[in-house]
């Protein structure tokens, strides 16, 4: 699974980081584990002998088979342009990311562009060091009409990040069991009734019947499609501490403390726990877990189904479609920043996100996508593929902009570890978290 191939990517730059101290090529570190020293990155090395490329700098923290779909893309690039060249700078995952993005911005040296999850592009948007991308998208050859969620990259009345992917959370089940205990998922018409089906399948087949990532997001899923808001209507009032937020996240904690009909895994490098989780699954210890679209790449599905998610406390679903975003920053060499925006084109191609999609499971940033050869001969071998797109579309919401820059989503994020981890009753973790996440809020409100 992924996290096996992420470790053998690691060991190949950790002897490449070996080999270039030999040779006088220094800055080098783990691509899980960047350096946290101002303007330390884990720098994978030009693939191309032509010096009179523009070297462009892209910091991404994608493993297993969507880090391995981006190094094919950018060959491609790579190879296709005459000007310009992509150096990936891998990462662990978006957090390490908007770490070293961090350091390397307080030294004066961003790459030219870089790949962000939606609370990483918020962080770095409310800083003012992205460059608006209004004249690049306006271009006639970038089609934007034909772009998903191209708005979620707005921010201040400026386009300041494009749709590299469209993520949504799904279920994954395992067909063999659910069949062998006669469970109908798609017959399930809420996350309780899942629970009932984990409950069978824990008395009957001694495994847990569904994993809960440690993920805040999909905590924050579970919170809305109970009815739950982050917010209220006039955005001034934080509202985690709900009802509707106890009822989910109470709940969550007894199936995996109390009835021990669930679990979580959490901690390690990077994505590991995400990776762990999936490979729990896969190899039978758990019947189901709830992921990423993005996770179709690594999925056997002659053993697993992709279904979508199902709502609380008597509500409908309302999972969150997010776009992950292209970012390029102010203070690039404008070569660079052009160079970027050509990678950036060349990516968002109908056929390259088709070629994405198919590859990772993730949902193609472009309508276009959809009619093209290569998207239809894997609906054909794969119907699962276009589940993600049909809930992006039927049950999707916009994520939560947090007009504290990310303050509120951390208070979440610590909630959640409470929660999943320590075992704390929701109401007594959300209420605490609330307190911070409405300090924080009036602190923005007030200026």
């Amino acid at each position: 699974m992924r996290n096996r191939k992420m470790n053998l990517k690691q060991t190949i730059l950790s002897v490449m980081c070996m080999t270039f101290i030999f040779t006088g090529v220094i800055g080098c570190s783990n691509g899980a584990s960047p350096g946290k020293e101002a303007g330390a990155t884990a720098t994978a090395t030009s693939t191309s002998n032509n010096k009179d490329k523009v070297k462009l700098e892209f910091y991404y923290g994608l493993g297993g088979k969507l880090g391995e779909t981006m190094e094919t893309i950018i060959k491609d690039f790579n190879s296709s342009s005459e000007k310009y060249e992509v150096v990936p700078v891998i990462q662990g995952n978006y957090s390490e990311t908007l770490q070293t993005l961090q350091s390397s911005l307080a030294a004066g040296k961003p790459p030219a562009l870089a790949i962000n999850g939606y609370p990483e592009f918020m962080k770095l948007a409310k800083n003012d060091v992205l460059l608006p991308l209004d004249e690049y998208i306006n271009q006639p050859e970038y089609n934007k009409d034909d772009v998903l969620l191209l708005e979620q990259g707005n921010y201040n009345q400026a386009a300041l990040g494009v749709p590299a992917f469209v993520s949504t959370q799904m279920m994954y089940y395992r067909k063999d069991i659910f069949d062998k205990y006669n469970i109908d998922y798609d017959a399930l018409e809420s996350l309780e009734q899942v629970a009932e089906a984990a409950k069978t399948i824990k008395e009957k087949e001694g495994i847990h019947g569904w994993s809960i990532m440690w993920y805040a997001e999909h905590m924050i899923d579970y919170a809305r499609s109970a009815g739950g808001d982050i917010v209220s209507e006039d955005g001034k009032t934080i509202t985690i501490d709900s009802e509707e937020w106890i009822y989910a996240w109470e709940n969550i904690r007894k199936w995996i403390h109390d009835d021990k009909i669930m679990n979580t895994v959490y901690g390690g490098n990077g994505w590991e726990w995400w990776y762990k989780t999936i490979d729990g699954v896969m190899n039978g210890k758990s019947a189901g877990y709830t992921g990423s679209s993005g996770d179709g790449g690594d999925l056997d599905f002659t053993k697993v189904a992709t279904g979508m998610q199902k709502g609380l406390n008597g509500s409908k679903p309302r999972p969150v479609a997010v776009s992950v975003m292209f970012n390029l920053f102010k203070n690039s060499p404008k070569e660079q920043q052009e160079g970027a925006w050509e990678f950036v084109k060349f990516f968002s191609q109908a056929e390259k996100t088709a070629f994405w999609a198919v590859e990772t499971g993730y949902i193609p940033i472009r309508d276009s996508a959809v009619t093209t050869e290569i998207y239809q001969n894997k609906l054909k071998e794969n119907p699962y593929l276009s589940v993600p797109l049909e809930q992006a579309k039927s049950n999707g919401i916009p994520p939560f902009v947090d007009p504290t820059g990310g303050k509120i989503y951390a208070e979440i994020e610590l909630a959640k570890d409470e929660l999943l981890i320590g075992n704390k009753p929701a109401a007594e973790v959300l209420k605490a978290a609330k307190k911070k996440a409405q300090s924080e809020l009036d602190k923005v409100l007030n200026q």
